[in-house]
Parts: structure tokens; C-alpha cells; sequence
């Protein structure tokens, strides 16, 4: 289901027309001219929407005395590519796979130093063409600390005999398609060659015995239970097992780490006033300032290096030195995204037959 939402009522009430409105949108009907007085965003929801409101848009929408009209649900890049001739949004929340793919094909527009300022102080790390973190989400390796003893440093630790039936690793229609496809770059091959990783993979589960693990939830039962003893995982989902009593810590790869990030990608071929305003409000998301006050809301690193330098001591847990930042973005940013959304259905046939099936 998705909802429309406008800021200046309350957030429990749907915007009068919302029905015909969206479907409109999806016929590629025109709405009525107007001014750049609103802003009009596309998010998934939940506690996510609201931190961030409460982190960048409501302010924004204060200092412009606008109003932010908001679509909520799962999936909202169908109604963007429906709308390339006529977009009725200017915003599309997004990681920096999916703003990449819709980027590349002239979905969104390309981010620029001219246009959104304090992208300039952004970390290399968290800057792709189409988009910018305005937090990242640390991701890499939970070791069980009290079943393994020796020092785990790599992405290869997950095929020590030594651990057989103990590790495990994200379904592929969870971030397991993205996770492959940086090992594989770890193991010398491309997305357009991955026969390193299948090899690879396959002994991973014939002969370690890997298990799959399917949600964040899911990772915390099996660590928390001590099923499994090592996994990939993102920072924080790691404190949360440790904090459910899992003798669990983050170790950040010395081949790199991985970070989604995460913002509103700008939507192509919108009037001027409102591209202006987009890009307005995406610059005051990487503000220094306001990414510490999401950093405390959400419990993520800010990619603004000066935020960075200056967190305040209740959250010093998130600091990371330049060269920690630089081995977080080493392995996604040379990920090709077009390839991988190109081979997408083929590669998902071989993890399911040759390396699921066949193990």
C-alpha cells in the first residue's frame, strides 16, 4: 500500500484525492502548474521517514516555509520510470545501487560541488555520480569472540575449515547479490566474469557447510543462539546481537569493507524551480551539523568528513580514522551497477543451481 502524506497536516492523515491522484501519476497524467512552494518525496516509511524528517525536512520546510508532500512505499522506482516524461516527484529515496541503475538510464540527475555545496566535504567513500550518503552503514565481518580465539581480519576467514558449519552467509535476494559480487572483486574476477567467486562459493557451502541467512533479524537469532560464529554483517546489527547477550564483535576486512548509503536521489526532467529546491534540500542533508543530530536518531556514521572530526562524545563510537573510510568504499566502488543489474536474472540462476543446489 502507498500513501501520500503532506507535512502540513498531521502525519496520520492522508492527503484528500490520494487515490486518484496516484493513479494519474502512474497514466502519466499531468497534476495542475505550480510554484516551487512544495517539495515531493518518494520513501519507503516507517521509523526511517520520521528520523529523517525529523533530521532534515522538517527544518528545511521551516527555513523555506514549504510544504513536503510525501508518497510512501516499499518499491517507488516503477512509478519513477513510468514518469520519465512527466516526473511528478522530485525525490526518490534510494541506496546507491538502485540510484546508479536509474541514473545511468537518465532517471535522476547527476550530483554536482556547484549545485549541493557541502557534497564537497563528503567522504570519496559515501559519493557516487547519482547520489550521497547522508549516513553510511558499516559492514563486515561478526566474529564470535568467544568460540574463535585467533584474530580474524579477512573474507577469507569464512572458508577456514576450523569453522565448518559455523558461518553463514545473506540470502541473495537480501544484500547476498551485492556481498558477491565485492568478494568476487576480492577474488580477482568482474561482473562480467564471476567464475572466481562460484568456484569459491561452492566450497564455501559443500565443504564449510555455510548456512543462509535471510534478514537482520535473522542474523541476530543465529548469533545470539551460537549457531553460527561468523558472518557478514553490518556495525550496528552486531552491537545489537552483542547487546542481546552474543559474544559477538565488528571486524572491518582488510580488503575492504562494504557501506550502503543511503539518500533522496534527485529525480530527471523537473522544472527548474523545483530541481533548485531538490538540490537545496539534499545539500542541507549533508550538513555537518544536521548529520550529527541523524547520527544520534539512527545510530550510523555521518559521511560528512568535518561531522566526522567533531562527533560529540555519546557518539565517538562512530568514529572512523580516513584510511578505516577509504577501505569501506574500496570494494563497492568498483562494483559496475549497469553489468549487475544487466545479469542480474542469470546470476541468480547460478547461485541457486550451481552453488545452493549443488553444494
Amino acid at each position: 500500500m502507498r500513501q501520500t502524506f503532506s507535512s502540513k497536516l498531521s502525519r496520520r492523515h492522508i492527503l484528500q484525492g490520494t487515490g486518484g491522484l496516484a493513479a494519474a501519476t502512474l497514466l502519466g497524467g499531468a497534476l495542475p502548474a505550480r510554484a516551487a512552494s512544495e517539495l515531493r518525496i518518494l520513501m519507503g516509511g516507517g521509523s526511517w521517514k520520521e528520523m529523517v524528517e525529523e533530521a532534515f525536512f522538517e527544518p528545511f520546510a521551516t527555513s523555506r516555509s514549504i510544504e513536503i508532500v510525501w508518497r510512501l512505499g516499499l518499491t517507488q522506482e516503477p512509478l519513477v520510470m513510468a514518469q520519465q516524461r512527466r516526473p511528478q516527484w522530485d525525490l526518490s529515496h534510494s541506496n546507491q545501487t538502485g540510484a546508479s541503475q536509474l541514473g545511468a538510464m537518465g532517471f535522476y540527475r547527476p550530483w554536482s560541488v556547484e549545485n549541493i555545496p557541502n557534497l564537497d566535504n563528503v567522504h570519496p567513500s559515501f559519493r557516487y555520480e547519482y547520489l550521497a550518503g547522508k549516513c553510511h552503514t558499516p559492514y563486515g565481518l561478526s566474529v564470535n569472540t568467544q568460540e574463535i580465539t585467533r584474530n580474524v581480519e579477512s573474507w577469507l576467514d569464512l572458508w577456514d575449515p576450523a569453522f565448518k558449519g559455523r558461518v553463514a552467509f545473506p540470502a541473495w535476494n537480501w544484500v547476498g547479490e551485492e556481498v558477491f559480487h565485492a568478494l568476487n572483486i576480492v577474488f580477482g574476477g568482474t561482473v562480467d566474469n564471476i567464475e572466481p567467486s562460484v568456484e569459491r562459493f561452492q566450497a564455501l557451502f559443500r565443504d564449510n557447510e555455510c548456512k543462509i541467512l535471510n534478514n537482520p533479524d535473522h542474523v541476530r537469532q543465529m548469533l545470539v543462539s551460537g549457531e553460527v560464529w561468523l558472518c557478514p554483517n553490518y556495525q550496528a546489527r552486531t552491537e545489537q546481537a552483542a547487546a542481546a547477550g552474543a559474544p559477538v564483535e565488528f571486524r572491518l576486512p582488510k580488503e575492504g569493507g562494504m557501506s550502503w548509503i543511503w539518500n533522496t536521489a534527485i529525480v530527471a526532467n523537473r522544472p527548474d524551480a523545483s530541481t533548485e529546491l531538490a538540490e537545496a534540500c539534499v545539500n542541507v542533508t549533508l550538513d555537518p551539523e544536521r548529520q550529527i543530530a541523524f547520527s544520534r536518531l539512527i545510530g550510523y556514521p555521518p559521511t560528512n568528513m568535518e561531522a566526522m572530526r567533531n562527533l560529540p562524545p555519546d557518539l565517538k563510537r562512530l568514529e572512523y580514522t580516513d584510511e578505516e573510510l577509504e577501505l569501506f568504499g574500496r570494494l563497492q566502488s568498483q562494483i559496475d551497477y549497469m553489468a549487475m543489474f544487466a545479469y542480474r536474472d542469470e546470476y541468480a540462476e547460478i547461485w541457486n543451481r550451481d552453488i545452493l543446489q549443488a553444494s
